[in-house]
């Protein structure tokens, strides 16, 4: 049932018991109008005056605390924004000056009444013209005070003061209600009689109808409160980032609110998820900047001078110092791979789109890529022309080969197929390597994740991405281990991703970099 539904029954039953109550008090009613006549003509006017001061007071206390919060924003305004809180200001003074038009005609008519109904009291009334002075005199000094810059101590302790005269004035009005209750009082007898002799009639007739009334109330409430402490917990729970499901059942608003809160929670678990990814690439793109500078160079200095080494020493060296010698070089070239796959991530710029054949970009991959003797490599026997860069191309398929090779890490076969269809290309990539562990597969492209025990985790992420700029995709599959790269044709360039945000941050700060260090 709707809560609207809920509501209307609930408001039917409502109407019904007053209705009946009414029918039966209705006959009393004119008895108890007359003695009230006099009420309203004696009593009722007094209070209205003291509530239109209590009015003007109230005016004047938020009046003056809206001119030192505007006083306070003035400070740091533009000249724009200056203009309007001058505006705002006029307006709050002429609001000052209304509070103070309307306490004087309420207490002109307050002390009339006074003098008419309670002459005794007189002193009251003065005590009201005495605190309204002192709150009036308060105000004006703050505000006098804050418009000439006074120091915040000097507003603090005025606020004080202000605070306390606000206090002891609507003392001062209580007071008079109080004195207004002594009559209210001998009134209250004969309305009480006049009262107890319908009470118990309306009593028997509300018993029953309020029975019903709590038992639809009961239900109403429960039927909202338990699935509102539902939703609450599972709104604790999103905050703290578990992003789970409402699984509320039925069909009412709050159900409707349900489903959207489970629409939020997933939503939610997806940009956390892009976030933490954003912040991962933020990282890669500094730490690959930081290490082109600071290691690419001295690795090409260290690398041409263990070849100059080699070449001078190479005729007296033995066969264990050249193995060491051998060692070093497999080092630098590891390094230097590690540091290829962190700026092949980030610096994916610009494509630069021509016709290329597909099997000539593998071929120049593979010949620019180590392979071992006891791996074969079967090029593609058919190709296909597309539209690519054929360099960031070469990057995928190079990175992919030598990814092959080191998961085959022995005897084994590297196989490479292209398929052309009419609006796009395959390419096949398969080795008869033990494949990737099935829990790790859904990884296998995210940034930094690997399972060889070196590599920097970027080269798959790397290929995923420059393939996707080509407006394509990458998948992978076991038995054997084979990626599949689907290509169009005619690439629709994508719109600037947080790769492209990545890589013109990492390569504005090496620039920076590589500019320090030439100064230095």
């Amino acid at each position: 049932m709707r809560i609207k539904t809920k509501l209307a029954v609930e408001v039917i039953l409502l109407i019904s018991l007053v209705s009946m109550v009414s029918l039966i008090a209705l006959v009393n009613t004119k008895q108890v109008q007359d003695s009230f006549v006099d009420f309203s003509s004696e009593t009722l006017p007094i209070l209205t005056t003291l509530e239109n001061m209590r009015a003007s007071s109230t005016s004047l206390t938020s009046t003056t605390m809206q001119i030192i919060l505007i006083e306070d924003e003035s400070r740091y305004a533009t000249d724009n924004e200056l203009r309007l809180l001058e505006e705002d200001l006029e307006k709050q003074f002429v609001e000052i000056e209304n509070s103070k038009i309307s306490f004087n005609l309420a207490y002109s008519q307050y002390s009339a009444l006074m003098e008419e109904n309670f002459p005794d009291q007189i002193k009251h009334k003065n005590k009201i013209a005495e605190k309204w002075n002192n709150l009036l005199l308060t105000s004006n000094q703050m505000i006098r005070l804050k418009t000439s810059g006074a120091a915040g101590d000097e507003i603090l302790q005025l606020k004080d003061n202000f605070n306390q005269a606000n206090k002891e004035i609507n003392e001062i009005y209580d007071d008079g209600i109080k004195i207004v209750a002594s009559d209210v009082d001998q009134r209250e007898e004969f309305v009480n009689s006049l009262v107890n002799n319908t009470t118990m009639t309306i009593l028997i007739t509300l018993n029953l109808f309020i029975a019903a009334a709590l038992g639809i109330r009961f239900f109403v409430v429960k039927s909202i409160s338990k699935p509102l402490m539902s939703l609450r917990k599972s709104t604790d729970s999103i905050a703290k980032g578990d992003f789970v499901k409402t699984s509320l059942k039925g069909n009412d608003e709050i159900t409707d609110l349900g489903r959207d809160i489970d629409i939020m929670s997933s939503e939610l678990d997806k940009l956390n998820k892009e976030m933490i990814k954003s912040e991962r690439l933020s990282s890669i793109g500094d730490l690959a900047s930081r290490l082109a500078h600071d290691l690419r160079n001295p690795l090409s200095v260290i690398k041409n001078s263990l070849e100059i080494i080699n070449m001078k020493l190479d005729p007296i060296l033995d066969k264990k110092t050249s193995l060491q010698m051998a060692r070093v070089g497999r080092a630098l070239d590891r390094m230097t791979h590690q540091i290829d796959d962190g700026l092949d991530y980030v610096n994916i710029s610009e494509l630069q789109l021509e016709q290329h054949s597909l099997s000539t970009v593998i071929e120049s991959s593979i010949l620019n890529t180590t392979i071992p003797n006891y791996v074969k490599v079967n090029p593609p026997k058919s190709s296909s022309t597309i539209e690519c860069d054929a360099y960031k191309l070469e990057i995928v398929f190079s990175n992919m080969i030598n990814n092959a090779v080191q998961a085959i890490d022995g005897d084994g076969e590297i196989s490479i197929s292209i398929e052309d269809k009419k609006e796009e290309a395959v390419v096949t990539m398969s080795d008869s390597g033990p494949g990737i562990p099935n829990d790790a597969v859904p990884k296998i492209f995210d940034p930094l994740f690997t399972t060889k025990q070196i590599g920097t985790g970027l080269g798959l992420a790397s290929c995923k991405s420059i393939i996707e700029k080509h407006g394509g995709s990458i998948s992978f599959s076991n038995n054997p281990t084979t990626f599949t790269i689907i290509l169009p044709k005619q690439p629709k360039l994508k719109e600037t991703t947080e790769f492209d945000t990545i890589s013109a941050n990492s390569e504005q700060k090496h620039s920076e970099l590589s500019m320090r260090h030439s100064k230095s």
